[in-house]
């Protein structure tokens, strides 16, 4: 009876410190998860400070607060006039094309008068 009493607290003893190691196995891999996370947003804030700086070189002049009204706008903006960029280059595109296709026409009407005249003569 001694030893089963025994063998139950080992047991026992055994199950907690295998709880133990899997609550630190679990703790260490949220810890890898996390410095993953930060390590990813860090490089995010780098590649975007180093976006906002080049395009933005005034951003030092401002706090924090200033710069989170200013670059919603900037980017709206951005988009705006790339739209906008891109609206244009579509008619320049199409004023173009019907410049070209007036000058064929132009041209295929001088071709026929130079065949009517060499007909006549």
């Amino acid at each position: 009876m001694f030893e089963s009493k025994n063998d139950a607290s080992r047991n026992l003893e055994k199950a907690l410190q295998a709880l133990e190691q899997a609550k630190q196995r679990v703790a260490n891999e949220k810890k890898k998860q996390n410095e993953k996370k930060c390590k990813a947003e860090n490089h995010h804030k780098y590649i975007m400070g180093g976006i906002i700086v080049k395009y933005f070189p005034d951003c030092y002049h401002y706090d924090e607060g200033e710069l989170n009204r200013i670059l919603p706008v900037a980017l709206q903006s951005a988009d705006n006039a790339e739209k906008f960029i891109t609206t244009r280059k579509i008619d320049s595109f199409k004023s173009l094309e019907r410049e070209l296709q007036s000058k064929s026409r132009q041209h295929n009407r001088q071709q026929n008068k130079t065949n009517r005249r060499e007909e006549d003569i």
